[in-house]
């Protein structure tokens, strides 16, 4: 099968860049690692950009799903990919999405807290029984930004980090992610290869200078996207 993003330029799509981090504006339909994946292309990047910094390397600290856009963090150094790690870890990321659905949420702002068990080999997540051994407890508050229809655009703030978690939490409440078909969204021709969620926000505290630094994008203005007015 071709590759998609043959011709994928790297520095197109960069949000922030400093001698420990690269922020990129993912694009949908792209793996985050892999050599095919985003971080492929960013080894490439910084090995043609930098060839004299041979100890650069691409430090994967968190993880965008293939039909997901947004923003992603790499670290660029040893030190900056421990760092953040540590604050993955610690969950002091702030992480918020915008999410375009089916129907109506139970309130306008609220809270889902579930608990989910992954199937590794359907690669999917479930909702699980509150005392399953195996469940991995998901939490997440969410507010509804607007309606267009029967669409509703949704700004998502995770408190927890699991597998598939707004797509398999919002489909639990009745609210797929459109074109997320896995989940029970109905699909969109306008949007190949991606769904309707978006990495929006980002804030983490830099590695070196301890500044805290939010990072921030919008979507890209195509399909069920236009029917709304983007925060920026």
């Amino acid at each position: 099968m071709p590759d998609p993003f043959t011709d994928f330029g790297v520095s197109q799509h960069i949000i922030y860049e400093d001698n420990y981090l690269l922020v990129i504006n993912k694009p949908a339909g792209l793996s985050t690692e892999g050599s095919l994946g985003l971080a492929g292309y960013v080894s490439r990047y910084l090995a043609d950009t930098y060839p004299w910094k041979k100890q650069l390397i691409t430090g994967v600290v968190h993880r965008l799903d293939r039909p997901v856009s947004g923003v992603i963090v790499f670290t660029k150094t040893k030190m900056a990919l421990k760092t953040l790690n540590l604050q993955f870890a610690k969950r002091s990321v702030k992480k918020k999405y915008l999410a375009v659905c089916e129907n109506d949420l139970p309130k306008q702002s609220g809270a889902l807290h579930n608990r989910l068990l992954k199937d590794r080999e359907a690669r999917r997540a479930w909702v699980c029984e509150e005392n399953h051994p195996e469940g991995k407890e998901a939490r997440l508050r969410y507010q509804v930004l607007q309606s267009a229809g029967n669409h509703r655009l949704v700004e998502i703030e995770l408190l927890t980090g699991r597998y598939h978690q707004i797509r398999v939490q919002l489909a639990a409440a009745g609210c797929p992610v459109i074109g997320d078909e896995l989940y029970g969204g109905i699909p969109d021709a306008d949007y190949p290869g991606g769904i309707y969620l978006h990495s929006h926000w980002l804030s983490l505290v830099h590695p070196k200078s301890g500044e805290e630094m939010p990072f921030t994008v919008p979507p890209a203005p195509v399909g069920k996207w236009r029917l709304f007015r983007l925060p920026r």
